[in-house]
């Protein structure tokens, strides 16, 4: 809105997730060269590509559903975002003992 506001007309509306402040397309060479950048001052190597695996499991872990996660990342099936898209994780796995153990504590 900040924006939309600060540019006027110059603005446009746009539903990219990578897009500059005027909402301007990012090219996939200005992309890869800024998440080169990022690598060196960060000191760490990724793909890009591996955010979305880690928006995934975020997601996941945080209790979005997953047609909800599926349709953010525009997948065609569900599966997709489930085999390929999201990790288990620790906090996943603890929280599975946890529900487990709660429905043991309701058969008492």
């Amino acid at each position: 809105m900040k924006n939309k506001l600060k540019y006027g007309t110059h603005y446009s509306e746009s539903e990219h997730v990578y897009a500059k402040e005027r909402v301007s397309i990012i090219t996939p060479s200005v992309f890869k060269y800024n998440t080169r950048k990022m690598q060196e001052v960060l000191g760490i190597e990724f793909n890009f590509h591996t955010l979305r695996h880690t928006h995934a499991t975020m997601l996941m872990e945080n209790g979005a559903k997953v047609k909800e996660i599926q349709a953010r990342l525009g997948h065609s099936r569900s599966s997709i975002t489930m085999d390929t898209y999201s990790h288990l994780t620790q906090k996943m796995k603890n929280e599975s003992v946890d529900i487990f153990e709660q429905a043991m504590r309701e058969i008492k």
